[in-house]
């Protein structure tokens, strides 16, 4: 029996026969929460009379990979015919773009507006010359601003009261968005919400949609919570867990959310049994309670896991130390489980680029998160383009993205959405570039097979804890557990640590049955000493805890590999 083989439970019964169509569903990692979705929404869909009004259920999430994942859940329970019919599923983003390019004359834009699908802001502000430090304030504050549900007119005049070159520069940027008629990444949803003041187009989604159901309710911004109020008003299902809440810094508000969206809702669910993870693994998780809040999770089939799986530590010196030992762990485990999955995750993009300069001297091949991975023929040509502009050299940031689509067009014919995302993330590449690195950004590009995305890949996989949220491999390797990484340098208060904590209680959940967090005492960029992560003294008082690579490798001598291999 594999830890996802389990029959309906008493919980998600509850959450399929509920009539009601507001809900609350709180569910840690690996505690059944997308299947709880999955049969939320079949139940909804089987009672519902469409009766030929072609009204539909409403599914949002935030990335694309989650999107994916509760789309092929909710298939499984009710057929792809029925899932084309009744279910649209979409991230925030998405939905946003689609009341946009559906209803943007109700504002007063015409068709020349664009809804961007690349970072138009940084690409614009690379043509500036100004000081690196001011570019980033003067974004961090049109990113605050525009969080708020406000026209244009209301941004403009945000902006105004901000002083110093931070105000000039927002204003530049601004008035250059308006020029060029540009919808960027940051005014989706307040765009779409601006648009959905007109009660005529809001009683039009709300005739659409007869429900709706939101994944991850921590993350959610206050726009983000509007929206879906504006579109299903209090029809909906919100699901996800307060101890999973990583994301203020984009504007999530967990607290409050949740109190807004448990106020008016009589049925609350809490499930709380793991079908994911090892004991080990939940143990560490809840070890880290006092600074997460999270409740108390156990294994659903604890007699599944053997000798309970891996909770451990391993300190070195230097990183190139770290990193050899964590590249010969990885193998050791591939070589005795070659179908697993496992996951190197940093709190921070640079703080495992030792490991991944080991698996590339070692000719390890491994899926870097941070790469793009499209069809084949997505692939083929954005390698093409990339071929181009080797010979032609690297254009300004100005022509790249009009070159990148022309050259796009030429090839395939047309754009559609997902070729429009390729393009974007081509430019995005190749505008933090110069021609002398296009060559390695033309190898980032990877060809999928069959229907696999990244989330899917055997092997090795490196990533950053928030890209890893909501996924799951075997086994995880946690670099950089130091002050000053996890808890990040900039985190100063009790709240700003205690989100740090979910961070790397996020990381540790990614795993099924074991992870290994290490440490180096060496900053090799800056020579300084770095001491272990405050978490630490946490993840030690869970049980059976491992402290130092000796007593990891013991365990790994003497584990069954064959028994673990069919986990």
């Amino acid at each position: 029996m594999t830890s996802t083989e389990y029959v309906m439970t008493q919980e998600q019964q509850g959450i399929f026969n509920y009539r009601p169509l507001n809900m609350v569903i709180t569910a840690p990692a690996g505690c059944g929460k997308t299947e709880a979705l999955a049969y939320r929404a079949k139940g909804l869909i089987n009672r519902y009379d469409f009766a030929g009004n072609g009204r539909k259920l409403l599914v949002v999430s935030f990335t694309n990979q989650a999107k994916d994942n509760i789309s092929e859940r909710i298939k499984k329970h009710i057929g792809l015919q029925t899932m084309r019919q009744h279910v649209t599923v979409c991230n925030f983003h998405g939905l946003s773009a689609r009341i946009i390019n559906a209803h943007r004359e109700m504002i007063g834009l015409d068709d020349e507006w664009t809804v961007a699908s690349f970072d138009w802001i940084g690409r614009f502000m690379q043509s500036l010359n100004c000081d690196r430090k001011v570019k980033m304030q003067a974004r961090e504050a049109l990113q605050k601003i525009k969080l708020e549900c406000l026209t244009d007119k209301e941004v403009k005049a945000k902006i105004q009261t901000i002083y110093g070159q931070v105000g000039n520069l927002a204003q530049i940027i601004e008035k250059e968005r308006i020029k060029e008629k540009i919808i960027t990444y940051d005014d989706q949803i307040r765009t779409a919400l601006w648009i959905l003041q007109n009660k005529n187009v809001a009683k039009l989604y709300r005739n659409h949609f007869f429900a709706a159901l939101v994944d991850e309710f921590q993350d959610l911004t206050h726009q983000q919570l509007r929206l879906v109020q504006a579109l299903c008003k209090d029809r909906v299902t919100f699901a996800g867990d307060l101890a999973q809440g990583i994301y203020s810094f984009a504007g999530g508000d967990a607290r409050f959310v949740f109190h807004e969206i448990t106020k008016n809702t009589e049925k609350q669910v809490k499930l709380l049994k793991s079908f994911r993870s090892s004991p080990a693994i939940l143990d560490a998780v809840n070890s880290l309670s006092p600074r997460t809040g999270s409740e108390h999770l156990s294994a659903a089939f604890p007699e599944h896991w053997g000798n309970g799986g891996l909770s451990s530590y391993a300190s070195f010196n230097r990183e190139d130390a770290e990193a050899e030992w964590v590249v010969r762990m990885c193998q050791l485990i591939l070589e005795r489980c070659p179908e697993h999955r496992i996951g190197i995750i940093s709190r921070t993009a640079f703080r495992a680029e030792s490991v991944k300069s080991t698996l590339k001297s070692h000719n390890i091949s491994y899926a870097d998160w941070g790469n793009g991975l499209f069809r084949p023929e997505t692939a083929k040509i954005l390698r093409n383009i990339c071929d181009e502009l080797s010979v032609e050299s690297c254009k300004e940031p100005e022509e790249l993205m009009s070159f990148i689509k022309k050259r796009y067009t030429a090839f395939h014919g047309n754009l559609s959405e997902e070729h429009e995302d390729a393009c974007g993330w081509l430019f995005d590449r190749l505008a933090q570039s110069d021609a002398s690195s296009i060559a390695e950004v033309k190898r980032c590009i990877n060809a999928k097979k069959g229907n696999e995305t990244i989330a899917t890949r055997k092997g090795i996989h490196c990533l950053t804890g928030h890209a890893g949220k909501g996924q799951q491999f075997d086994w995880v390797f946690i670099v950089g557990l130091e002050e000053g990484t996890i808890p990040f340098y900039k985190a100063k208060s009790e709240e700003a640590i205690d989100e740090e904590a979910r961070v790397l209680s996020v990381m540790i959940s990614r795993a099924r049955i074991g992870y290994v967090a290490t440490s180096s005492s060496t900053n090799p960029r800056f020579w300084y000493s770095r001491n272990a992560s405050s978490f630490l003294r946490y993840l030690q008082h869970a049980p059976n805890f491992l402290f130092g690579k000796d007593q990891i490798e013991l365990w790994c001598a003497e584990a069954d590999w064959t028994a673990l291999s069919q986990m």
